[in-house]
């Protein structure tokens, strides 16, 4: 199952002959979609944005049977070497989201299945995209969100910031089902904290790597 917040729900709902709604799954009608090149084996599910839906969601698919959970998402880009539209898979999310602390101790790390996740990374680059690794930040409080803090997170190697990834990675591993996450970078931090965005761009490669990610997973 892919898990997104970007929308995708408009676009998917007018390609009729390639995604089946079903409305008694996921967050509301017309949010939930069946792949029909996948024989329905692959699902792309478009949540609100937030921990707490992510959360419920895997909670949720996991109970129904679904084994693998891919978020495609955008995220800001704390390094000066990112640019809006670049690709990065996490190998690892800083914990300051609240909702994983009901389901591991503070001190346990949030990292994806490195099967899944390295054989995404591998997929991808294998397809000619570009992509980094490394870790994200995962805030539950974008508007709270400091200079000093963009600052230090990128002085830490962190490449990005959002706010799904470490709870997809952390609820993942409690329900013993197999995570990664895609992030497209859409806006850049520089090095006084101040954020220069292309939402256009950042929103023009997520979608191109709707059918990629598909594919990936119909693969497994």
């Amino acid at each position: 199952m892919i898990l997104t917040y970007a929308r995708f729900e408009l676009y998917l709902a007018g390609q009729t002959d390639d995604y089946t709604p079903n409305h008694m799954l996921g967050t509301g009608p017309g949010r939930f979609f069946l792949v029909n090149s996948t024989d329905h084996r692959v699902a792309v599910n478009c949540l609100g944005v937030g921990a707490p839906a992510t959360a419920a969601q895997i909670e949720l698919q996991a109970e129904l049977g679904v084994q693998c959970f891919v978020v495609l998402g955008a995220a800001g880009g704390l390094t000066t070497d990112l640019s809006p539209g670049d690709v990065v898979v996490p190998t690892v999310a800083v914990r300051d989201e609240g909702t994983t602390d009901h389901y591991a101790d503070p001190a346990e790390p949030a990292v994806p299945d490195s099967r899944l996740s390295d054989g995404y990374a591998d997929f991808l680059i294998q397809q000619g995209r570009d992509v980094q690794r490394g870790p994200t930040w995962t805030t539950g409080a974008p508007f709270r969100t400091t200079s000093a803090e963009t600052m230090h997170y990128a002085s830490h190697g962190v490449l990005t910031v959002e706010e799904e990834v470490a709870t997809l990675f952390i609820v993942g591993a409690h329900r013993n089902v197999r995570t990664a996450a895609g992030l497209v970078v859409d806006g850049v931090a520089d090095s006084n904290g101040e954020w220069t965005a292309d939402l256009r761009r950042g929103g023009q490669v997520l979608q191109q790597l709707l059918q990629p990610t598909i594919s990936y997973l119909a693969s497994l």
